[in-house]
């Protein structure tokens, strides 16, 4: 039975009385606890089966009595007061046993037997046993009582479960095997016609395993002295019977004869064989042939001595009338006795009487008797055996006489000289290749491998090992040795003779899938007629999808139309890594440009060119997807292709024209909100800026939101005329526009302001002018203002100041129309400040990004500027102070403030060196 057993279960299999009633309460009692449901959450005090376990062990380190009781009792009723459903089921197995006791029909006793003499002594059944053994007691049950005493008397213990779980204590354990004993004793006394009935139902009940030193109520009836040596001694040494109560045992010889013909126990045998002979030799002269040949199908070794003895002690029973009186057979049984003066008896009467003994009848003998470690027995049938000759037996008999130790050097020489190879027939080598007897399958792998050569077996044979039912059942792995051996020697031959379905069904087996796996990554051709199709679903199964990956990705294999750009372009946009990965780097190494057109008459190579933009730039394709075509495009670039990783990993030389990259295509692209996008636009736009002749666009990118979008305008205008510029992206001196640099200093990007600002001082004599700084000083931003007001100065200087003079910062002086004196200097800071607002509107600069500002407001911000720069260099102060002294006198209050406040500013650090003019 399978599937969750319940107690209701149980009980209907014993009202049923089911005759596997044994194996569904095991089942029950391998099943868990029983769990909470969700509205009686266990509480803190409940115990489970596990608990109540623990507490009784604990209960049992007491050393009082009265203290082990009641902390058991308490256990107990804690555990039984629980609601029902708390209860393990198989408590309740207690009173389910005692029904089957009192339900007295033969089906009920039979699995009530069974439970006693098998069941573990677990809480549950041990309750119900206990109950059912004292009932016996009671009502003089002989067969329970006998079942339930041996197995007490045994310490607990079955012949299945030696060593299976106890809840039993050993205490209770002795108590119940000396009560056994006294009820047994008090029987003697009291109605000694009874007592061997009892006794004998103990005695035959004990299992071949259980040891006669061990016991105890076992050991006391077999032998008085027990009793008096106080403790179990065994039998008595001169092997007589010394049973007590010896006058109920002369009373009949029949519990002696149904003991000797019923026990399983080989000392309860012994003692039944010496209680007939000194207490009814006259039974034992008149026991009739059928009656022995009962016995030596016995697995008894003293019942085995004893029909020996018997058969040399009578004339009656020479060697050479036991085939007529039906004793042959039961004489040739003895050949696999236990006891070793009965083998020697049955192979003397089969060396004279059996010697024609068919060969099948001679391999069981052999199989037994090597399995039970007889060598006499085992010499004796291999003689008889390698007497024969080995063609008469045949090449399957032979091939099995192999499998045994005493007859294998005879059988593998009789192989090996005997036969032809051509007559060792394939299915034969296949029968012991996969025999797990003795050494079959290790000479036929030698043979193959030695004498026919494994290269010379033909494909098909390697396949019918594999495809073998005793290989696909092995779930043990017990052949697993000669699958390993199987598929070294078919690795070794081409896979493409094989038949593709086979191929891809065994690459499914949990056997050998994986050594299929590597025998075809292997493969030079693929397998006949495989199908395609069911190797790209390979690619879905994690465990075996690198194999599709190698098989697919082999050119010489799988030509790129096979696998399909639409099959690969799927696989490219899902979500898993390893498929993408693969099948973007199957893209980019096998598939051309043409291989991308969309079917339709024209050049191909164009509209694969044309697809693969649109699969990199598309506004619906995925990442995935994208980051592919960007990839191929940038790898197959006849410049940038060159410094990719992918084109040197993977040797791609470059297929697609210059000329395809165009600014139509790709500038747009710059301006995408997709970074990836962008990124790919960036990397072509910088290769292709000067092929293009977009270098007047280069300002706009100095706009752009994205940072990488930038970065061209600034290397483009940076390495301006410098000799190791990028030729590509650097724009010549001469390409520099005036109007669009000095816009830039209005530009809300810091960076691009900076760059402009670096740009006018580096190229001033080119593109600069006082026009140009006169508007500068009107900026908005601070640091323009300043840098508008020093570089008036520094390259504007009057011709008076001397020709080694530096600027405070010590920048280098570069001429670039020096006013011819101071006068004229002050002259045209005068106009910049009479002239705020509303100039800063130069014709070259209307369309600069300019933030309006008030008249006030401007000219207090230049004054400030000048103030700054003059109090930090005395030739400029001496320069500014007269034109600040002269706008002291305007209306305006904020102006002459602001000048005001400038000129006490720069007599305060300057002093007397300020000269104002004349003016106070």
């Amino acid at each position: 039975m399978s599937g969750a057993i319940g107690i209701a279960d149980v009980k209907r299999l014993a009202e049923a009385e089911a005759p596997d009633l044994v194996e569904v309460i095991q089942q029950l009692l391998d099943e868990d606890e029983p769990e909470s449901d969700g509205e009686d959450r266990p509480a803190d005090d409940v115990i489970t089966l596990p608990m109540l376990r623990a507490s009784l062990e604990q209960a049992a380190k007491h050393y009082d009595k009265k203290q082990r009781q009641a902390q058991a009792h308490e256990a107990w009723k804690r555990y039984l007061g629980q609601p029902e459903k708390r209860i393990s089921p198989q408590i309740q197995l207690a009173d389910l046993i005692v029904a089957l006791y009192e339900k007295k029909t033969p089906a009920a006793r039979r699995a009530l037997l069974t439970i006693a003499s098998e069941a573990p002594f677990v809480y549950g059944i041990w309750g119900g046993l206990k109950r059912v053994y004292k009932r016996s007691e009671i009502d003089h049950d002989a067969e329970v009582f006998g079942v339930l005493g041996a197995r007490i008397d045994n310490g607990g213990s079955s012949e299945k479960q030696p060593y299976g779980q106890m809840d039993v204590k050993r205490g209770t354990i002795v108590y119940l095997s000396r009560r056994i004993w006294r009820y047994l004793r008090m029987l003697g006394k009291a109605t000694p016609e009874l007592y061997p009935q009892f006794a004998v139902e103990v005695l035959r009940s004990y299992p071949p395993n259980a040891s006669q030193w061990g016991l105890r109520a076992g050991t006391a009836i077999m032998s008085h002295y027990a009793e008096k040596w106080g403790a179990p001694k065994g039998l008595a040494r001169d092997k007589k019977f010394r049973a007590p109560y010896l006058d109920a045992w002369k009373r009949s010889a029949d519990p002696l004869m149904l003991l000797l013909e019923t026990c399983r126990a080989d000392f309860a045998a012994s003692f039944a064989i010496n209680g007939l002979r000194e207490l009814f030799p006259d039974v034992l002269r008149k026991v009739t042939p059928e009656w022995l040949g009962r016995l030596a199908f016995r697995p008894l070794a003293s019942a085995h001595d004893f029909l020996i003895e018997t058969l040399e002690g009578s004339p009656e029973f020479h060697q050479g009338k036991l085939k007529s009186k039906g004793l042959h057979e039961p004489v040739l049984a003895l050949l696999l006795s236990p006891s070793g003066k009965a083998r020697k008896y049955a192979i003397e009467y089969a060396r004279g009487h059996a010697s024609d003994m068919g060969i099948e009848k001679l391999l069981e003998l052999l199989e037994n008797a090597e399995d039970r470690n007889l060598t006499d027995t085992t010499s004796f049938v291999a003689s008889l055996i390698t007497a024969k000759n080995a063609r008469s037996l045949g090449l399957d008999m032979v091939g099995r006489l192999v499998g045994f130790v005493a007859t294998k050097k005879w059988a593998t020489t009789a192989l090996e000289g005997e036969f032809e190879p051509k007559e060792i027939r394939e299915t034969f080598l296949i029968d012991m290749l996969l025999s797990a007897k003795g050494d079959r399958s290790g000479w036929a792998q030698r043979f193959i491998d030695k004498k026919l050569g494994a290269q010379s077996m033909p494909l098909a044979f390697w396949m019918r090992i594999l495809d073998d039912p005793r290989v696909k059942d092995d779930e043990d792995s017990e052949l697993y040795d000669v699958v390993h051996w199987t598929m070294q020697r078919l690795s070794k031959q081409p896979i493409g003779n094989a038949p593709g379905e086979w191929v891809l069904e065994a690459l499914a087996r949990e056997d050998i899938g994986s050594s299929i796996a590597s025998w075809l990554e292997k493969a030079e051709s693929l397998p006949k007629g495989i199908d395609l199709e069911r190797i790209k679903g390979l690619v879905f199964d994690r465990e075996r999808r690198h194999v599709a990956f190698r098989l697919l990705g082999n050119k010489k294999l799988v030509s790129p139309g096979e696998v399909g750009l639409g099959w690969l372009l799927a696989l490219a946009r899902r979500a898993d890594p390893q498929l993408h990965e693969w099948a973007h780097r199957y893209l980019l190494q096998h598939m051309r440009p043409e291989h991308f057109a969309d079917g339709k008459k024209g050049d191909a190579t164009a509209s694969g060119i044309a697809r693969l933009f649109a699969l990199a730039l598309g506004a619906k394709e995925p990442e995935a997807v994208r980051t592919f075509a960007q990839t191929y495009l940038r790898c197959h670039h006849p410049k940038t292709g060159k410094s990719e990783t992918e084109s040197k990993q993977f040797n791609i030389k470059p297929q697609i024209p210059r000329e395809e990259y165009t600014e139509e295509r790709i500038w747009p692209a710059l301006s995408d909100q997709r970074s990836d996008v962008r990124r790919f636009a960036v990397a072509i736009t910088r290769t292709e800026l000067r092929r293009w002749n977009a270098q007047h666009r280069v300002y706009e990118l100095a706009e752009s939101s994205a940072k990488e979008v930038r970065k061209i305008a600034y290397d483009a205008l940076a390495q301006a005329g410098d000799p190791y510029g990028d030729r590509d992206l650097a724009l010549l001196p001469e390409e520099l526009d005036a109007a669009q640099i000095f816009s830039m200093t209005e530009s809300r990007m810091r960076a691009s302001r900076d760059i402009a600002i670096e740009l006018i001082r580096k190229h001033y004599a080119r593109i600069g002018g006082t026009e140009r700084l006169g508007w500068l000083m009107q900026s908005a931003d601070r640091e323009v203002r300043a840098f508008a007001v020093r570089l008036l100065w520094e390259k504007h200087r009057p011709r008076g100041i001397p020709s080694d003079w530096k600027p405070a910062k010590g920048r280098p002086i570069e001429q670039a129309g020096a006013f011819t004196d101071a006068e004229a200097l002050r002259e045209l800071l005068k106009r910049i400040l009479f002239t705020i607002p509303p100039s800063r509107s130069m014709e070259a600069l209307e369309g600069a990004r300019t933030k309006k500002l008030p008249s006030s407001v401007a000219k207090r911000n230049l004054v400030e500027i000048v103030r700054d720069i003059a109090l930090e260099d005395a030739g400029f102060a001496t320069i500014v102070a007269p034109v600040l002294l002269h706008h002291t006198g305007s209306a305006a209050k904020g102006e002459w403030q602001s000048c005001l406040s400038a000129l006490m500013a720069l007599r305060k650090v300057h002093g007397s060196t300020i000269e104002l003019g004349g003016t106070a």
